[in-house]
């Protein structure tokens, strides 16, 4: 019986082994195969639909960047994937540990006066107090909670970035044909400056003037193309777009409102701001935390059965129990303590943080206000009052009542009282999307909690809503129209 039992475990061990070796092979087959750049393109950055590119490519709208976004973007598919693991703590948490299996087998023959087992077999069970996985559970749910605000977050940051990087590009689309257009201009004018200078009518200052600032706004209008190829890469990060993918001229873009008021505003941020929702679950954390250091002083027991083979056939069966003995209470007290400072620290950290969301809160607000006022006061009083008296300048010019240095100068002011309105439609988008990051929802009172969609748009600005004088729309054969 000894020779088969040894042939057994032999056998038992080999076979143990093979299956590990298997396991472990089978585990490491698809390691290292995706480590470049090229490869991540290819297998998570996948090709736009026909359709889609060329709705893309053409003119495309807020509504399908930001579909685009959510579908596509691998870091808010991160922070889910991230949530999702999370989720799969809790059951690791409340279960217990594996069981411990130990087997023994004396290798040397046994003397037959020697009254020992030829074999043994142990399985253990550790069983810990019952409160200490509760605990443990209650922790792996609070952590799943802050991983599902932490994907919210991701989503609203991403849903934000992408109105900020559109509302960008947005002014550069108005701000290029608009400083090529006057570009054109200045550059005929400064040709008719110089076909006037024979009869007195204009001076080498002024020609040279215009030539001068028609190649400023050259310059210009070189910084804006640069500008709108980085903001096109943006996107293209946002969206998760392959390199290259061509990026439409935005045309149009929604208006919003300010909040009237900013105190609604507090009280919002401090019911839906992710922030601070991601501290109160910390704190949770910490008190739970407390809780176990406090249950250390419990002990945990583990239960066992044994059995083994004696030489003279007897196989006798054996139930026992063990547990641990926390008797230092130098150490039990030192780790309370530690908890419970740390839940103190994740409270006073909770208190900052709704201080600085208050003060993200009214800053966001403040840009908000002013770019809407700063568009309200282009719109409705100082285009207007420059287009009047650009068109003024330009039929006295005709009629040799003012200088040229006049008509200069006011088709200057309204390209410039131009491209300051398109800034403030942006600054005012820009501004309304960094005031919903600080509240962690919609500016909208009525909105319901959860991550901010697009908000409502109320009004619609397009290169056509301020239509071009005729001073800004000029002939490109030398001459003044």
């Amino acid at each position: 019986m000894r020779f088969r039992t040894h042939h057994g475990i032999r056998l038992a061990g080999r076979i143990a082994l093979a299956l590990v070796l298997l396991t472990t092979a089978c585990a490491s087959r698809h390691l290292g195969r995706t480590t470049t750049p090229d490869q991540w393109r290819a297998t998570l950055q996948g090709p736009l639909e026909p359709d889609t590119a060329a709705r893309l490519a053409d003119s495309p709208s807020l509504d399908l960047l930001l579909a685009l976004a959510v579908t596509r973007s691998p870091a808010v598919q991160a922070e889910r994937l991230r949530w999702l693991a999370a989720l799969h703590r809790y059951p690791q948490e409340t279960s217990l540990e594996d069981p411990m299996l130990r087997a023994g087998y004396q290798l040397r023959d046994i003397p037959p006066m020697m009254d020992m087992e030829e074999w043994t077999l142990e399985l253990m069970q550790p069983l810990p107090w019952w409160q200490k996985l509760w605990a443990r559970g209650r922790m792996a749910l609070v952590e799943a909670e802050v991983a599902r605000l932490r994907y919210e977050a991701a989503l609203r940051d991403l849903i934000i970035d992408v109105k900020e990087t559109w509302y960008e590009l947005f002014y550069i689309d108005q701000a290029l044909p608009i400083t090529e257009r006057v570009e054109t201009l200045l550059r005929n004018q400064g040709i008719l400056a110089y076909t006037e200078l024979a009869v007195g009518r204009t001076a080498l200052t002024e020609a040279f003037r215009a030539e001068s600032q028609a190649a400023q706004l050259a310059y210009d209008r070189i910084l804006l193309s640069e500008q709108r190829a980085a903001q096109a890469e943006r996107l293209r990060s946002l969206l998760n777009l392959p390199p290259g993918t061509p990026v439409g001229r935005i045309r149009t873009a929604p208006l919003y409102d300010a909040p009237p008021a900013v105190e609604p505003l507090y009280e919002r941020a401090e019911q839906f701001a992710e922030m601070l929702r991601t501290r109160g679950l910390e704190i949770q954390r910490a008190e739970y935390e407390t809780f176990l250091g406090k249950l250390a002083r419990v002990p945990d027991v583990s239960i066992g059965f044994e059995t083994a083979e004696m030489p003279d056939g007897f196989n006798p069966f054996m139930l026992g129990a063990s547990m641990n003995l926390p008797i230092w209470e130098q150490r039990n007290r030192a780790l309370i303590r530690e908890r419970q400072a740390a839940e103190g620290a994740a409270r006073r950290e909770a208190l900052q943080e709704v201080n600085a969301v208050r003060q993200a809160v009214a800053e966001a607000y403040f840009r908000a206000q002013l770019a809407e006022r700063l568009r309200t006061l282009y719109a409705n009083v100082l285009l207007p009052q420059a287009e009047a008296i650009m068109r003024q300048a330009e039929l006295f010019f005709r009629n040799e009542q003012a200088s040229f240095s006049n008509l200069l100068e006011t088709t200057l002011a309204y390209h410039n009282f131009l491209l300051a309105y398109y800034r403030a439609v942006a600054d005012q988008g820009q501004a309304i999307g960094q005031l919903e990051r600080a509240i962690g929802a919609t500016a909208r009172s009525e909105a319901a909690p959860g991550p901010p969609g697009a908000p409502r748009a109320i009004a619609g600005v397009t290169t056509e809503t301020l239509p071009m004088p005729p001073a800004l729309s000029g002939a490109t054969d030398g001459r003044q129209p």
